[in-house]
């Protein structure tokens, strides 16, 4: 069978989810919204019509905006709230996002029970540069 979601770990608070693979349809998907197309051009209009297309059409674009909200909603860690397509455009934005999630996950009580996020921690050398060390 085909592969629909894969195993990954958030980059910010490291815990491991899953996520959708595509953010497309595929082509065994556009085929089989054709052959539903087709089957209910059958069963309204008796035959192949001329306005079967318009049927497939719609089923094309809704199955197309279903996936990819499923794709994008699927990129948010439930964990901690980051989303890597925000933080390639603006990580100030992201960051914003995040504590405004930890907010409200802090006030929720369906976060209650679920450990706490570790945030990442900023390692700070003093006074020596180990770049340079050999």
């Amino acid at each position: 069978m085909l592969v629909q979601r894969k195993s990954c770990y958030c980059a910010f608070c490291k815990v491991e989810r899953k996520v959708y693979v595509n953010k497309h349809l595929g082509l065994m998907d556009v085929l089989g919204l054709v052959l539903l197309g087709i089957t209910l051009t059958y069963a309204i209009f008796k035959g192949l019509d001329p306005r079967g297309l318009l049927i497939v059409g719609l089923l094309l674009i809704v199955a197309e905006t279903f996936a990819q909200t499923r794709w994008r909603t699927s990129m948010i860690c439930r964990n901690c709230g980051f989303d890597p397509v925000v933080y390639v455009r603006s990580p100030e934005q992201a960051g914003l996002k995040i504590k405004a999630f930890l907010d409200r996950r802090s006030e929720s009580p369906e976060h209650l029970l679920r450990p706490p996020v570790v945030l990442p921690v900023k390692k700070e050398v003093k006074g020596q540069n180990l770049s340079l060390k050999i």
